[in-house]
């Protein structure tokens, strides 16, 4: 579920948008909504053994993404490249939402009609759906991998990465600053320098959504629901 090549134009046409709203006086009502915490992948403990709470990113924006995986009956599609898709009845609903992070680490998403793209996994559009049954929800945040958000998340993997590695070490102070400096120096290398955004991925049940047609899709009236995130890799 690989979104982040349009970061950065859905964040910029979200704004459009917003505007566009503002002055028409017609702002899109959201009719579902997806809300929690996020966090970066963190050490649990201090060196000294204390808990610590994980690191949240900065207040920012961050492109959150439901995705909707299902079985059902796809029609009207002729193209060469897309009847093996056809065939084989598996799509997914992509509905993307740009959200403010607070200080804390807690977004809310919001969805409404026109936000939904419905298409086969290889990524031809579906003009025709009969849905089955919904197999799969996973909810995708990225955040841009610029100077702050690489330090951030590569302060906090470090810490991870050497509370693992110093299990049962005697000096756990020492090992673990070792360990720290060693990984958050190759963590913001590779971080500002090949990779573009931060994810972080959470599946959920499908039985949350309920029995979910395919104007309900459409209309991005799949409910409310919480969904905690961990940016935990680099994409």
């Amino acid at each position: 579920m690989k979104r982040h090549t349009s970061f950065l134009t859905i964040l910029s046409l979200t704004s459009f948008a917003a505007c566009a709203s503002d002055d028409d006086q017609t702002p899109t009502t959201p009719t579902s909504q997806v809300e929690g915490e996020m966090r970066y992948k963190d050490a649990a403990t201090s060196a000294d053994g204390s808990a610590r709470e994980a690191e949240a990113p900065a207040a920012q924006p961050a492109l959150v993404t439901v995705e909707v995986r299902g079985t059902g009956t796809i029609g009207g599609l002729d193209a060469p490249q897309c009847t093996v898709d056809a065939a084989s009845g598996q799509f997914r609903a992509l509905f993307d939402s740009t959200v403010q992070i607070d200080d804390g680490g807690v977004y809310a998403a919001g969805y409404g009609e026109g936000d939904a793209r419905i298409e086969t996994l290889g990524g031809c559009e579906i003009p025709e759906l009969t849905v089955g049954v919904i197999t799969d929800v996973v909810v995708r945040a990225e955040l841009e991998a610029n100077t702050v958000n690489c330090q951030g998340y590569c302060e906090a993997n470090a810490r991870a990465t050497a509370e693992a590695q110093c299990q049962g070490a005697q000096d756990q102070v020492a090992c673990r600053g070792s360990a720290e400096a060693s990984a958050m120096a190759s963590c913001n290398t590779e971080c500002t320098t090949q990779r573009e955004v931060i994810v972080a991925e959470a599946s959920l049940s499908a039985s949350l959504l309920g029995e979910l047609d395919v104007d309900a899709l459409r209309a991005a009236a799949f409910g409310d629901f919480a969904a905690d995130l961990t940016f935990d890799r680099m994409e």
